[in-house]
């Protein structure tokens, strides 16, 4: 029997634990790196299956969409066209990927499962967000560099083309205009979409995916709701204007105003992922009850 085993008691064990609030029952290293690498040997037939189904579908679309400028010096990869398709791809897998945490709450079978493994709330929360944000990022872009290279080696081959891939992953900042301010936005942006549908996961654990990006067009439409019948009007917009952008943004230029949104949106996520969090502490103390 492994460490992992669940025996008969493991739930009264994991509510006793939870009954004494010490530091190491919230976060402990030599734990969280037993859970990680549990989980790692777990779901490394899963990763795979991903990495070679992304690498695949991209080969496919570049071969598909391939095109260079007339002397075959800029190479595919680096068209707008292809950029677009890779970025909007790796927004949707990531929020795809962060809501996979209903997979594993969603049914009570496997969310007891999941809870009495032993480690914390906060560890299983923490190492969710890292894959998220660290593993699932790297899987991607490795599989989008494959394909940079099967692809350009499939046009030489069937089409006669001149073999040029390019740089490494030529192009993708630089469809960012590369530089600090928009780069920091782009991780921003990412972490915000992470922690948004992780915080879905824990409150729909059916359709999760779809139930979020429901949500969030909803509130989109309420926003614009409000400003429409609210500050459309011309007397609050004037008062609106004034009192925000008169006041405080007349003398900032477009970074500092890009960093004032960074720091609106780090808020936005750390507030999302707190939540998020108590959500899932919410389940396990549900579950020890029962």
């Amino acid at each position: 029997m492994n460490e992992y085993d669940i025996t008969p008691n493991a739930q009264e064990a994991t509510a006793s634990v939870a009954s004494r609030p010490t530091a190491s029952n919230f976060f402990c290293l030599k734990r969280f790196g037993r859970y990680c690498s549990k989980q790692i040997h777990e779901w490394k037939r899963g990763l795979l299956l991903q990495f070679f189904s992304l690498a695949g579908i991209y080969t496919l679309l570049m071969f598909l969409f391939h095109s260079t400028d007339e002397e075959g010096l800029i190479p595919s990869i680096a068209s707008t066209g292809i950029q677009i398709i890779i970025w909007l791809g790796f927004f949707v897998y990531i929020a795809k990927s962060a809501s996979s945490l209903a997979d594993q709450i969603g049914r009570r079978s496997k969310r007891v499962l999941y809870l009495v493994v032993p480690a914390s709330t906060a560890e299983k929360y923490i190492a969710h967000l890292l894959w998220t944000i660290v593993l699932y990022p790297i899987l991607f872009f490795a599989a989008i560099l494959v394909a940079q290279y099967v692809s350009e080696t499939a046009s030489s081959m069937i089409r006669g083309e001149a073999f040029n891939p390019g740089t490494p992953l030529q192009g993708l900042l630089t469809f960012w205009n590369n530089n600090m301010y928009s780069t920091s936005f782009l991780v921003n942006y990412t972490i915000n979409i992470i922690v948004t549908f992780t915080l879905g996961a824990t409150l729909w654990q059916k359709n999760s995916f779809l139930k979020t990006i429901a949500a969030c067009f909803l509130l989109g439409i309420i926003v614009i709701i409000f400003y429409t019948t609210l500050l459309g009007k011309e007397e609050l917009e004037s008062m609106f204007t004034y009192l925000v952008v008169g006041n405080y943004f007349d003398s900032f230029n477009n970074n500092d105003f890009v960093w004032i949104l960074n720091g609106i949106s780090a808020v936005e996520y750390l507030l999302f992922g707190y939540i998020g969090y108590m959500r899932m502490k919410e389940l396990e103390i549900n579950e020890t009850k029962r």
